[in-house]
């Protein structure tokens, strides 16, 4: 028995109508929600040698050292309104022997959710950077262009050694150049709101090529021993002789402030930062630490990028010791495409005063009162 085609005996209008009409309802709900999922990241890698690590010359491979390798998703989703749903999810890994950085864990560069909107701003929750790394991480010469060459022990945290757990951060909507934004970490300690908490605001403004931003953080005990679940428990001190007291004794407050502005000249760009650092240390001594930097690059051709970095930390214990440190940072960059780059940076970095020894970044502390290291590698994004 042959079966009609009940479609023929419909007018060519009526299919079309009913075509058009099922594929607008397929589409509907694509047009309320666009989402996207992106997966990035960065590979950086390097050979360096440190004139005194520990006593020794030190030649190696370095992970990381013209950025630190990562791989993450990102990833929004249009909500209507002017508002979507956002998160990142960002590993650090070390390139040299595969395994996991920031203490192993899977996502401990960052991992925050939170709902965006186009008039009222921003609020996302969980692992993030604190205000003086979001706000003023570009002031840095070590972030231009000169890897490890960032304030001794990144004492004002610019260079994003530490990061805050447990943590809501609300940033506002850029209006007319300006935007500010402020984050509070909790302990998550039943009973001790404050043990090993932190709070964090900071503010930037730019108008063509000038730009000036300032940024505040105070961490109330951090890395407290009895508290491991708080809002910073991981690379706390990490290559740093400030995180515990000429006694011995952890940090019972650490507070920060700092201001950075950049010009755009045309022929040169140059970058002023300063910081004020003060420790409050468990055993009732302080430190108060006053870093100065100025950093000047040039782009010779469009690939080829120079820069120069001096840094000035001068600090006074409460016995009224006074320790400070000179550092020149020098380096060159040759970018092969937008992704892909080879650099060249050299550091000298001298102690003085109360100090006894210098200590770049990434190494172990010298036992002379200088240290050289220069670096040479390659980075690629993805």
């Amino acid at each position: 028995m042959k079966i009609k085609n009940y479609t023929s005996l419909l007018p060519t209008r009526y299919i079309l109508t009913f075509a058009i009409l099922a594929s607008l309802i397929a589409a509907a709900p694509h047009a309320r929600a666009q989402s996207s999922v992106t997966l990035y990241g960065l590979i950086s890698v390097g050979m360096s040698y440190s004139s005194n690590a520990g006593g020794k010359p030190l030649y190696q491979m370095q992970s990381g050292p013209q950025q630190p390798s990562r791989f993450g998703l990102k990833g929004q989703e249009d909500l209507g309104g002017g508002r979507s749903a956002i998160f990142d999810l960002e590993n650090g890994f070390s390139v040299t022997n595969g395994s996991a950085s920031q203490g192993g864990r899977l996502f401990g560069r960052q991992a925050w959710v939170g709902i965006a909107d186009k008039e009222l701003g921003t609020i996302t929750m969980g692992r993030q950077y604190d205000e003086m790394t979001k706000q003023l991480n570009w002031t840095e010469s070590a972030v231009q262009f000169a890897t490890y060459g960032a304030h001794i022990g990144d004492n004002d945290n610019i260079y994003d050694a530490v990061r805050l757990q447990n943590s809501v951060r609300y940033e506002s909507p850029v209006i007319d150049g300006l935007s500010f934004a402020g984050q509070y970490a909790f302990s998550n300690q039943a009973g001790a709101f404050s043990n090993n908490s932190a709070f964090s605001a900071g503010s930037t403004y730019v108008r063509g090529p000038f730009k000036v931003a300032v940024a505040m953080s105070q961490f109330n005990h951090p890395a407290a021993p009895d508290n491991s679940s708080g809002a910073i428990s991981d690379n706390y001190g990490f290559t740093s002789p400030f995180t515990t007291s000429q006694g011995g004794s952890g940090v019972e407050t650490q507070r920060i402030f700092g201001i950075g502005a950049g010009y755009d000249f045309g022929i040169v760009r140059a970058t002023l930062a300063y910081t004020n650092v003060l420790f409050d240390y468990l055993d009732t001594t302080g430190l108060r630490l006053q870093n100065a930097e100025i950093s000047l690059t040039h782009n010779i051709t469009p690939s080829l990028l120079v820069g120069v970095g001096y840094i000035y930390t001068t600090g006074e214990y409460s016995d009224s010791e006074k320790p400070h440190y000179n550092e020149v940072n020098l380096g060159i960059d040759y970018s092969f495409s937008p992704r892909t780059d080879v650099y060249l940076v050299g550091l000298y970095q001298r102690a003085g005063g109360a100090a006894q020894y210098a200590q770049i970044f990434s190494t172990a502390a010298s036992t002379s009162n200088s240290e050289t290291q220069v670096i040479a590698g390659i980075r690629t994004r993805f």
